[in-house]
């Protein structure tokens, strides 16, 4: 914004503004609120702000929303080199979450903000698209760490509800009120009278417009500087208004229906009556955005159609995107015009991912346009199903639905399966919203209307009565709808649909606790389909890698199943099916978290819980707050993981399924660890369903078990906590799985950690050799820790030292802050050392050398090889070669194979 006048009455917020941006040691993004009403000098106040942080040598980014094109995404950047068009990071991620693009634009902040600062301007914010609002939420939450001052300014009684809320809390608020009368007169001269000032209500564009006509008053005043214009002027000005609040003079020329010589003139006219000022990139911008309200709305119906329409064909012309095109000729299309609804549903398309509300609006738009003819009604179903996809990735999960249900009422029954598709959708949907019974009755009445019972119809919905059962944690549905879908499927011979269905049957499996032989068979057969379907038909059923990538997991495949899930996650991008980026990203950091790798499973949820959050799902986001509560308190802070286990139980509210179990146990763990073991027991005593906590799942319900036996054990009531030990060994010896089982052996070992702390360790040590053989490394920390604990108690110290240095080295490595702190409280044993012959003979053992072939190689007796690996089993508390060595290299004695 050009400045012309000295600024009047606002040093006071100024200096607010400088202090936040000029104060030591600031590492940390900070956010104002700048607010007011039109014309009290929002504007200006951040122009005058934008040229002192450029006097001191700080970078300055300024954008503005535009009041006639809310629907362009990210609108409120664009023009200053971080707009998706001109930014090259953020081209990168074009196609991707929105979240990656918002990450993106994050990182950018932080490049500008080096070396000396960057102050990002914003204006107008109470107009800005749906995009720029849910990258502003981001930055609030997620501030870019280094010296960046983000000031928002916009009009309070405009504001969107989800703006309000982004800069709600710890957001610092500076309020732009009335110029005082002697301010005003500074501003507009002495002849001021107090008549004039109250009418005007000391806003400063109202005074200035009142200075140059008197007569007026309000918006009027702003009007009489048009009143005067010649016509060719009054005819350019009127074309600014249309093409953009940056118009550029080419396509203005084009609008006004001008030579672009008359139109630089008359563009020169204008800027000397400030009415337009002109932009260092070659356009012009209204002086306020109110001159250019008043005047676009003063435009005649007919005029400013014809001007859109022919800024419209001007762009297309200049190869401009569809995306670019969309606003104009959303303004200017005829009803039925097929090339202009082609545009609008290209431009939907290309935003579909990166700005889901912008597309759901071209294609109301499109649908607007699309002539009630027979003819187009296939169109007319293949938009509504992409406009409730796009109000589904938005989380406008209701509107979603009700557009569903249109589809629905206008579907024929033939083809089924395209209408079987679309019932799985709404169904999904349904249960988003929480609503299991209504998704669970529209399917069950889609299929009971089915002409052919074995159809591939029939297998989509029997399929999505599967997925129904399982996310509603309706585990003991007495009807197997994976084993009827996955009978139908066969019988069709689709294999993408197959794959589907196979997964869903060994979820359903792995739900009912059974592992047989038949179970493994299925996994691996599904694992065959999978790997040899290509990515267009793996597309159609996506569902097939999803669940393969979970049953895996759940069946301890945990490379298998990361291979998958990687896979599931780049065609979930490539195909638009963003609402399963959630479960994708769930499961690979459960597996990382298994794996100890926990600060990529942090990074997995994450993402999960950022997807979350723009889907607008409660179930969503029940799910990735408590993984993200697990790993939160396992990396160190379980006041963090309290808090996160606590929103994601008042997310999943009253209702029982999945979603809610895994967050109240994780909230239960969180406060264990938090000190509050006697919570952790009520929780999930609470959760459990009954007194033997069959509401869970079995494998998760042996883990739960064992956090209760651990905290009874800490409230000191072993005899409780034995109780829970058995009911986990009895359920984990139906399952038969190394994870229950050795969550099983960990539930007796605290059990008995105070009343056999010998037998206790036998228990945790074959726990952690079981958690180790599946590698889970923080699992296998504990159990060691455990059996440290119970060692130390039995005067065992050596032993006890070795299980501690064993637990300390995985916690380590896995960065497991929480469980590294508590073997660090262990009281200090003797060190474990082996003498350099007797680490020779453990290295060469290693190599599965036989006891011979070490003692020709060293040229000692075989019987001394002996002697020094018994000295060495007993040192490191083990019984056979293959337990030593694992330890040695625990220890960092040996190197790893």
């Amino acid at each position: 914004m050009v400045i012309g006048t000295p600024l009047v009455g606002r040093r006071r917020e100024l200096d607010l503004l400088r202090g936040k941006l000029f104060a030591p040691g600031l590492g940390t993004a900070q956010f104002v609120r700048l607010t007011g009403e039109p014309g009290v000098g929002k504007s200006r106040l951040l122009a005058e702000f934008a040229a002192l942080a450029r006097d001191g040598g700080v970078a300055v980014v300024s954008g503005r929303a535009g009041e006639f094109e809310r629907h362009v995404p990210f609108g409120v950047l664009s023009g200053d080199g971080l707009s998706t068009v001109d930014n090259p990071e953020v081209v990168d991620a074009i196609d991707v979450e929105r979240y990656r693009v918002h990450r993106a634009i994050r990182a950018r902040l932080v490049e500008l903000a080096a070396p000396a600062g960057l102050a990002l301007l914003l204006d107008d914010v109470h107009w800005a698209d749906d995009a720029s609002l849910e990258l502003l939420d981001h930055l609030v939450r997620h501030p870019p760490r280094a010296r960046v001052v983000i000031v928002a300014a916009y009009r309070p009684r405009q504001a969107p509800p989800r703006l309000s809320a982004a800069l709600s809390d710890g957001v610092e608020e500076i309020e732009l009120g009335a110029l005082t009368f002697a301010e005003a007169r500074q501003l507009v001269g002495e002849d001021l009278d107090r008549a004039r000032y109250d009418a005007a209500g000391g806003n400063p564009l109202y005074l200035e417009a009142l200075a140059r006509h008197p007569d007026a008053d309000g918006n009027a005043a702003l009007a009489a500087e048009l009143a005067t214009l010649g016509h060719i002027d009054l005819q350019v000005a009127r074309a600014v208004a249309v093409v953009a609040d940056v118009a550029e003079p080419a396509f203005v020329a084009a609008a006004a229906d001008l030579s672009l010589t008359e139109t630089l003139a008359a563009l020169d006219r204008l800027t000397e009556r400030d009415l337009l000022r002109p932009l260092g990139t070659g356009g012009v911008r209204y002086r306020h955005p109110l001159l250019r309200s008043v005047v676009y709305q003063g435009i005649g119906g007919g005029w400013r159609f014809a001007a859109h329409a022919r800024t419209a064909a001007a762009l297309a012309a200049s190869r401009a995107p569809a995306t670019v095109r969309a606003h104009h000729v959303a303004q200017s299309a005829a009803h039925g015009d097929k090339a202009s609804i082609d545009i609008l549903v290209d431009a939907a398309v290309a935003y579909m991912n990166t700005a889901p509300s912008t597309a759901a609006h071209w294609l109301e738009a499109a649908l607007r346009l699309l002539p009630a003819d027979p003819a187009e009604e296939q169109m007319r179903l293949a938009l509504l199903g992409m406009l409730a996809k796009a109000l589904g990735v938005t989380g406008e999960l209701q509107r979603s639905r009700e557009v569903l249900h249109e589809v629905l009422a206008l579907m024929p029954a033939e083809p089924a399966v395209p209408r079987a598709q679309v019932v799985g959708f709404c169904a999904q949907i349904e249960r988003l919203l929480g609503r299991h019974a209504e998704a669970h009755a529209l399917a069950l009445n889609e299929l009971n209307g089915l002409s052919d019972p074995d159809s591939a119809a029939a297998a989509v919905l029997k399929l999505g009565l599967a997925e129904g059962g399982l996310v509603g944690g309706n585990f003991a549905d007495v009807r197997d709808w994976a084993r009827e879908a996955l009978a139908t499927a066969r019988r069709v011979g689709d294999a993408p649909l197959l794959a589907a269905t196979i997964g869903a049957c060994v979820q359903h499996a792995y739900v009912k606790g059974v592992l047989d032989d038949e179970v493994l068979a299925l996994l691996d057969e599904s694992t065959v389909m999978v790997d040899s379907l290509l990515d267009n038909d793996l597309g159609r059923h996506l569902e097939a890698v999803v669940w393969l990538g979970w049953n895996e997991l759940v069946y301890e495949r945990l490379d298998g199943a990361l291979r998958h899930l990687e896979r599931g996650l780049h065609l979930a991008r490539t195909t638009g099916q963003n609402h399963l980026v959630t479960y994708l990203r769930i499961g690979q950091g459960t597996a990382y978290g298994l794996l100890g790798q926990l600060h990529e499973a942090a990074a997995c949820f994450d993402d999960a819980a950022e997807a979350a959050l723009l889907m607008r799902s409660d179930e969503l986001r029940t799910m990735a707050l408590a993984q993200q509560s697990w790993i939160v308190t396992w990396l160190g802070d379980p006041a963090e993981g309290v808090r996160l286990g606590a929103e994601a139980v008042r997310l999943a509210g009253p209702v029982r399924d999945w979603f809610s179990g895994v967050a109240h146990g994780m909230l239960a763990q969180a406060r264990m660890y938090a000190g509050d073991a006697e919570g952790a027991v009520e929780l999930l005593r609470r959760a459990g369903g009954d007194a033997e906590l069959t509401g869970f799942e079995p494998v998760t319900r042996v883990s739960y078990l064992q956090l209760l036996a651990e905290a009874e054990a800490e409230c000191r009531r072993p005899e409780d906590a034995l109780v829970w030990a058995e009911l986990a060994q009895r359920v984990a010896d139906t399952v038969g799985r190394q994870l229950p089982l050795a969550f099983a052996a960990l539930a007796r070992a605290h059990a008995l950690r105070a009343s056999a702390p010998l037998e206790a360790a036998e228990h945790a040590v074959d726990a952690a050799h079981r958690f180790a053989r599946m590698g889970d490394r923080v699992d296998s920390g504990r159990a060691h820790l455990v059996a440290a604990g119970a060692l130390a108690a039995a005067g065992k110290a050596k032993a006890a030292q070795l299980e501690g240095e064993l637990a300390t080295t995985l916690f380590r490595a896995c960065g497991a802050a929480l469980f590294e702190r508590m073997a660090d409280r262990l009281e200090p044993a003797v060190q474990v050392l082996l003498t350099p012959r007797e680490l020779t003979v453990l290295a060469l053992a290693a190599e599965s050398l036989t006891a011979e072939a070490i003692a020709r190689r060293l040229g000692i007796a075989t019987g001394t090889v002996t002697k020094h690996l018994e000295n060495a089993y007993r040192k490191l508390g083990a019984g056979d070669r293959l337990t030593s060595v694992l330890r040695a290299q625990a220890l960092g004695l040996l190197p790893r194979a």
